[in-house]
């Protein structure tokens, strides 16, 4: 059998090309109907957290009775490779980060492994703390946010059967997989007490506790036999806030009993301390979330979505508005047909200069190739699960600079043996038997030149993952339609020319006559043009130094966030009139369209690469969506700026989506130790460091102290009194904010029974008239004989530890016009010059880390795809000084992408990094076909300078060809914010690689396999 048996199989029997061809356009045009379409890849985020709440405890109570207990159990887990916990006043909560080697399916197993180590650990805690709960679906997407006005007037009941309502119908919709609904106003039932006239008739709060306790409780029902049938008996229970105004309350020492309502005032109302305030253009609001399976059509189901939420607008009470606040189908949607745009502009260009240099039977050979692996690729990739979205999408526009290289070399080889006398079947079968397992070795080694990228298992590289994967498909489905359709189109369109032409004919011309005397002047001087190529290549790499680094870029979606820090202790209603007042401000600027504000935290997940902020009521967010995605930039500089002068006493932080989900800080320095005071030393020495280099963002990520009211009671006192412990810590909290008294049950919606003594005591003076009840004594006692003292004392807001250790993060940003990288760069010398006292450590956090550990992932997956690479040479050459001559010239990639970056003034991020990879993979093929042509040449005329100038000048068409239209090709994707960079760098680098690798490879091969000077060059 021939070695080109399946191009001559393929000749023989169309049909089954035509199966092919047929196979490709079906299953693509089907494919397309039923991929998923998302905006980003969709990749599990291996966190989960564990929230435990602990009444009354202070933050050093919660980090040493909680914390550290879970934290003991937690650890035990071989699974885990961070846990980091913030402890606060009455709260715990605690982090588990995955190791990067965990598989997403087995994530399930270890969060249930995870829930049992908690349960057990809950045992251990003190009795006062309520059972830890486990959240694990941290990565959800709500891609799909609304908001629904909040009229003036409305009971919070109405507002909430509405809520109920929308959750309900909207999880009805086909492929919707979760529903939150955020925002709605939380509402108590508050009873207030009048403190005087319980005084005079010595209620005792207690007995009131109990009262609300059994009518707001559920009675245990009997059963009652009749015959063969058992019937349940039921005492119908009444809850409402008339049936606890007509409860009874016995008087101590009396038979007479006092009518609650006569006593105190109940009402419903919303709670005095929310957990999330959010409005749209001031309008209070709540929001609806929406997650859509990932295995769907984003824009087909945010359609449905949209369609059934403007007809449950209609049975919505009057006044309740439907307002978008985030739809990601219609992002995808544009996204799509901005890609498709694209596309065809991508393939048009590139069959046009194919018909332009080669003519136009040329360009409908590479063209069809180039449509029928497009289909073919999306055909795959819906079979195989993969779908649409901004990185696989991007992975097929890179590739398609790629994959025209294996059907114009293919196509340039027909034509030119045509041309030489051969028929177009010979001329087939010719090209292919020479080319065929060089294109095959070129495609392996580009496939795997995004192995690294593929082969990471952090979430970089889950990110990119479709990177590696839609690539390798589609170079594979090019190579095998280049051998077998190209041929075939080739037999059709191509005619056979009445008189062959000579070889000096083929390439006569300026530029072959050029490239000939550019050739054998650099072989006849082979040293010194290596060494010149050597001194270009070093200044390259010298010149990345002075390039600006970076990890990821900022998206285009047309918003920008601000996050406002005020004071720790602020209350969430304070927060939320500052977020309002910032936003009247931001209204002002020009190009800010709407403004939407969430005190107490920020919104749900509703892009992957949005990390949301913790719950703390001295916190507030502002998303600020603008009229054009071109003056985010400038508006977040106003932002700043005005922020800075008229709100000089809040801290705050403008920032921007970026395609990394890592910490929106991207500079942190991380101190660890055991002291509490010392770890605050350092941290105030790193503020100064970065204040003096001019660093924005700056916080501490304990915040300042807060000040707090220590009521100390004097136990032998009160313990001759009559009054334990609880006693006091109940008449101090229903003095403030209200003691929880019972729970009120509305359907399905526990409404919380709050008792409050008015006035709520303001100070430490109204708490010390207040007066406490005894037991023993059925008397009551005055709070100051009790009280041994009530002082004002700072305590920590918060309390960070990671893997068990006290960590204290300093936090900033860079200024602008400076990177993160340059920044820390700058600054990272006076951080580690901190003298750090024994058992205490530095670790740098923030975009350093994220980059080093996504860098250390790829490089250290870099040695398989080498080898791979290498013998994939080897294998092809059979020759190591062959193989060497091909990887010399990789060096030489540098020089095109330093001056790419360095001209368009862009950073070298870690997309950068990709397109650098890639570039290896593109220029291994045209130096693979180049040297395959000289051995060719080399077998026939015997090894000499003649044979192998003649075969570089053989190949010079086709690498020029196939650069260009790779550099065309890519040039859709430089208004592409996430592959600008990659881009520029493929396009600066295969342009000067290209020219560089024609003098290269033939002075390479000259100076290893030392030929001699030729007297005749062609």
């Amino acid at each position: 059998m021939s070695r080109s048996s399946l191009t001559e199989f393929a000749l023989a029997n169309p049909l089954y090309v035509w199966v092919i061809v047929l196979t490709c356009l079906v299953g693509g045009l089907a494919g397309g109907q039923r991929i998923a379409q998302l905006e980003d890849p969709p990749y599990p985020i291996k966190i989960a957290y564990v929230f435990t709440e602990y009444p009354g405890a202070s933050t050093l109570d919660v980090e040493q009775e909680v914390t550290e207990v879970l934290e003991r159990s937690i650890q035990e887990l071989p699974w885990i490779e961070n846990i980091v916990s913030r402890s606060l006043p009455g709260r715990s909560e605690i982090e588990i980060e995955l190791n990067h080697s965990v598989s997403a399916s087995d994530t399930g197993q270890i969060w249930d492994e995870l829930r049992r180590r908690v349960a057990e650990a809950a045992m251990r805690l003190p009795a006062r703390a309520y059972p830890p709960w486990v959240e694990d679906d941290f990565s959800d997407v709500y891609g799909l946010l609304y908001g629904f006005t909040v009229p003036y007037g409305y009971d919070i009941a109405t507002i909430r059967d509405a809520a109920r309502l929308l959750e309900t119908e909207i999880k009805r919709v086909e492929h919707v997989a979760k529903v939150r609904v955020e925002g709605v106003p939380e509402e108590q039932v508050q009873i207030d007490f009048d403190y005087a006239q319980l005084r005079q008739l010595g209620v005792p709060f207690y007995r009131i506790v109990e009262a609300i306790n059994s009518a707001s409780g559920l009675f245990p029902a009997s059963m009652m036999e009749s015959g063969d049938q058992r019937m349940r008996i039921d005492i119908p229970l009444e809850r409402s806030e008339a049936v606890l105004e007509e409860l009874l309350i016995a008087l101590p020492g009396e038979t007479s009993m006092i009518r609650l309502g006569d006593v105190a005032s109940v009402s419903r109302e919303e709670t005095n301390l929310p957990s999330l305030i959010v409005r749209h253009e001031g309008q209070r609001i709540f929001a609806l979330g929406i997650a859509i399976n990932e295995t769907q059509n984003v824009v087909r189901v945010g359609k449905a979505v949209e369609t059934r939420l403007l007809e449950l607008q209609q049975l919505l009470p009057v006044g309740i508005e439907m307002i978008p606040l985030f739809e990601q189908h219609r992002l995808v949607d544009r996204s799509i047909g901005e890609f498709l745009l694209n596309l065809t502009a991508s393939i048009t260009t590139v069959i046009a200069a194919l018909c332009l240099f080669m003519g136009w039977r040329a360009g409908v050979m590479v063209g069809a190739v180039l449509l029928l692996t497009v289909t073919g690729t999306v055909g795959v990739m819906a079979a195989a699960g993969i779908e649409l979205q901004r990185i696989s999408l991007g992975a097929m526009m890179i590739a398609m600079g790629m994959l025209v290289d294996n059907a114009i070399v293919v196509t340039e080889g027909m034509i030119t043996r045509i041309k030489q006398g051969l028929s177009p079947r010979e001329s087939a079968i010719a090209a292919v038997a020479t080319t065929r397992f060089p294109l095959l070795a070129a495609t392996i080694i580009g496939i795997a030149a995004f192995a690294p990228i593929g082969l990471s298992n952090d979430s970089t590289g889950q990110f990119l993952g479709s990177l590696f994967t839609v690539c390798g498909i589609s170079l594979l489905l090019s190579w095998v339609l280049a051998i077998t359709l190209v041929p075939s189109i080739g037999l059709a369109l191509l005619t056979s020319v009445p008189e062959a032409v000579p070889e000096s004919r083929l390439y006569a011309g300026p530029v072959f006559a050029g490239y000939r005397k550019l050739m054998a002047w650099g072989i006849d001087r082979r040293g010194w043009t290596t060494l010149a190529l050597l001194a270009v290549m070093l200044s390259s790499i010298v010149g990345f130094t002075q390039l600006k680094q970076g990890f990821f870029p900022a998206t285009s979606t047309p918003l920008f966030f601000v996050d406002l820090y005020q004071t720790q202790g602020t209350d969430i209603h304070a927060s939320d009139r500052m977020a309002d007042r910032v936003r009247k401000r931001l209204l002002s600027l020009e190009g800010v369209t709407e403004v939407s504000t969430w005190a107490g935290r920020g919104p749900v997940r509703f892009t992957m690469i949005l990390l949301p902020e913790r719950p703390d009521p001295a916190y507030a967010q502002l998303v600020v969506n603008v009229d054009d995605v071109e003056a985010v930039t400038g508006l977040m500089a106003q932002t700043g700026e005005l922020i800075a002068a008229e709100f000089p006493e809040i801290h705050h932080m403008v920032r921007r989506l970026e395609f990394t989900s890592s910490t929106a800080s991207k500079i942190e320095a991380r101190f660890y130790g055991s002291d509490r005071t010392e770890l605050r030393g350092l941290a105030e020495q790193t503020m100064r460091h970065f204040i003096e280099h001019r660093l924005i963002d700056r916080k501490i990520d304990w915040r300042e102290q807060r000040l707090s009211l220590a009521v100390i009671p004097d136990h032998a006192r009160a313990r001759r009194a009559g009054i334990q412990l609880p006693d006091v810590s109940r008449g101090v909290e229903s003095s403030t904010v209200g003691t929880p008294v019972g729970v009120l049950r509305d359907g399905d919606k526990p409404v919380p029974i709050v008792a409050r003594i008015m006035p709520l005591a303001e100070t430490a003076t109204d708490l010390l008239e207040r007066d406490l009840w005894s037991e023993s004594t059925q008397s009551f006692v005055s709070a100051r004989q009790v009280v041994s003292a009530a002082a004002l004392r700072a305590e920590d807001s918060f309390l960070m530890r990671r893997n068990r250790v006290r960590t204290i993060t300093v936090q900033a940003n860079a200024p602008p016009g400076e990177t993160a990288t340059s920044a820390f760069n700058t600054i990272r010398g006076d951080i580690e010059s901190i003298p750090l006292p024994p058992g205490y450590g530095l670790e740098w956090g923030g975009e350093y880390e994220s980059m080093k550990l996504a860098n250390d992932m790829v490089i250290s997956r870099f040695p398989i795809a080498l080898l791979v690479m290498i013998i994939a040479t080897l294998m092809l050459f059979g020759s190591v000084r062959q193989m060497l001559v091909t990887w010399m010239t990789v060096p030489l990639i540098m020089v095109g992408v330093f001056v790419g970056l360095f001209v368009t003034d862009l950073s070298f991020t870690f997309p950068a990094m990709l397109g650098l990879l890639s570039l290896v993979g593109i220029l291994i093929k045209n130096c693979v076909i180049m040297v395959e042509e000289i051995n060719l040449r080399s077998a026939e005329q015997g090894l000499s300078q003649y044979a192998l100038v003649s075969a570089c000048v053989s190949r010079l068409r086709p690498v020029l060809l196939a650069a260009g239209t790779t550099i065309v090709g890519m040039a859709p994707l430089l208004r592409d914010d996430f592959f600008r960079e990659m881009a520029v760098s493929i396009m600066g680098g295969l342009a000067f690689g290209s020219v560089l690798a024609l003098i290269a490879v033939p002075v390479f091969y000259a100076l290893l396999f030392s030929i001699g000077k030729s007297s005749k060059v062609v």
